[in-house]
């Protein structure tokens, strides 16, 4: 078999851990895989081989981003994620314990990269996310990029020690023995999740103003005993503050509602459009307001506009809204809680200083400009790696699916169906305390370990020849 379509397989196994297929052996066999083929190459054939692993992985999971949009711009983004990752084939690799710690760490180095450049990076397709279902209770201490770690290691390390499964197996069962969850009390805090729908998928769910800010209002029960209703990003998709028409629509519904609401709103400033997540009270009145910080390279503004534009036409629709520069903690009768909206929860460093000392999280996201794909799925499999990483329950809104209630090791307890216009009630429990994990670790911090593994090992190879 040609070291090339070792490469081919690898590449596709490594993908099946994600959504829609999530098998999550995939990654370790194809990790595997990708460590036996760069054994002994030269540098060429090792970026190579690395280049062709990261095209066969990046290609079908990231086939939503050409969704409306035409083949061109996921092709540009699915090999420029496979450049980076190719660099993994830098270094030289050996079948020795040496030659596993400067896999390993590239590996997740480069992941790391990813997440922070360019443009503020796509955290997208990384190992970590892809085990929750068989490392689930070693998230809490070593978060998802360790899980990615703990899996390119034992990968290569059965390579090259066929007896590390037995360790490996014994951390499968250590991930997947049930714990009881002693602090789990009879205090919650009910929440009323409001998957609306759009009239129409794609760019255009929001053409006909106001639609989707009705189809909420229309989706959310009268009567419920929720201390807080919930809507999606985006789904105030006309600024109450600029529009008389929305906000007297807004005021109708609380007018029947008098309960606690927290909106996706677009809000349109001075500066330009912001992605906001409103906390309105009983009486419809504004009492906090989040403003999205982390924003979405080509989504929510344009680099490299110019030249984006003659790649897609669809670029020149794309505002440049402006960030956040802080979190805001919203509290409900003692209750704090911390919204992430969409592309945030994809930031390990972004969502580990969000979720210091609240009770549980929220993420709000609007999957319509991405219709029957599986980006919604990879999305909420992303979500439930940050809830046991957290150790905290996560409530889920999206405009389109999928809406769910992921519990504090990441399991789905409830979930509205796609496409679904419905409402989801749920309990959310209380767990204020920090995650070991996120108590100890960031990505920068990571970053600089690696680098300097990467080093110290670089540095005994060339001695030692």
């Amino acid at each position: 078999m040609s070291s090339y379509f070792r490469a081919f397989l690898a590449g596709v196994l490594i993908w099946t851990g994600f959504a829609p297929l999530e098998f999550w052996p995939g990654p370790i066999i194809g990790l595997a895989i990708f460590f036996s083929v760069l054994v002994d190459k030269r540098l060429i054939n090792r970026l190579v081989i690395s280049g062709v692993v990261g095209l066969t992985c990046f290609l079908p999971m990231l086939h939503w981003s050409s969704t409306y949009v035409g083949a061109l711009p996921w092709l540009i983004l699915a090999s420029g994620q496979s450049i980076i990752f190719a660099l993994v084939g830098l270094l030289p690799v050996k079948k020795s314990i040496d030659g596993i710690l400067i896999f390993s760490a590239s590996f997740v180095l480069l992941e790391l990269l990813r997440m922070k450049a360019p443009f503020g990076g796509f955290g997208w397709g990384r190992v970590g996310f892809t085990q929750v279902d068989s490392l689930t209770n070693l998230y809490p201490f070593f978060g998802v990029a360790g899980i990615s770690i703990l899996v390119a290691f034992f990968a290569a390390f059965f390579v090259v020690n066929r007896k590390s499964v037995i360790v490996f197996i014994a951390l499968l069962l250590s991930g997947l023995i049930p714990i009881t969850n002693a602090n789990i009390t009879d205090d919650s805090f009910n929440i009323i999740a409001v998957q609306g729908g759009v009239d129409e998928l794609g760019f255009s769910f929001n053409d006909n103003p106001m639609r989707v800010l009705d189809r909420h209002i229309q989706a959310t029960p009268t009567n419920h005993n929720a201390e807080l209703v919930l809507w999606p990003e985006n789904s105030v998709d006309v600024d109450p503050a600029k529009s008389s028409t929305s906000a007297n629509k807004m005021k109708q519904y609380f007018n029947r509602s008098r309960t606690y609401l927290l909106a996706g709103v677009v809000e349109q400033t001075a500066k330009g459009p912001q992605n906001s997540s409103v906390l309105y009270n009983s009486k419809g009145v504004i009492s906090q307001r989040y403003v999205k910080q982390d924003l979405a390279p080509f989504g929510e503004f344009m680099p490299l506009r110019s030249l984006a534009e003659k790649v897609s036409s669809y670029a020149s629709q794309v505002n440049d809204f402006q960030p956040g520069d802080r979190f805001t903690s919203f509290g409900i009768d003692g209750w704090n809680m911390q919204s992430f909206i969409c592309f945030e929860i994809l930031d390990d460093d972004h969502v580990r200083l969000g979720a210091q000392n609240m009770d549980f999280l929220i993420a709000q996201t609007n999957n319509a400009t991405f219709g029957t794909s599986s980006q919604a799925a990879q999305q909420l499999q992303i979500t439930r790696a940050r809830a046991a990483e957290l150790n905290k329950e996560i409530a889920v809104v999206s405009t389109t699916g999928f809406t769910a209630h992921l519990d504090k090791n990441g399991e789905i307890l409830q979930k509205l169906n796609q496409f679904e216009s419905a409402a989801l009630e749920m309990r959310m429990q209380r767990s204020p305390d920090q995650s070991w994990s996120s108590k100890v670790s960031s990505g920068e911090w990571i970053a600089l370990t690696l680098f300097m593994l990467i080093l110290s090992v670089f540095r005994r190879y060339r001695y030692s020849r």
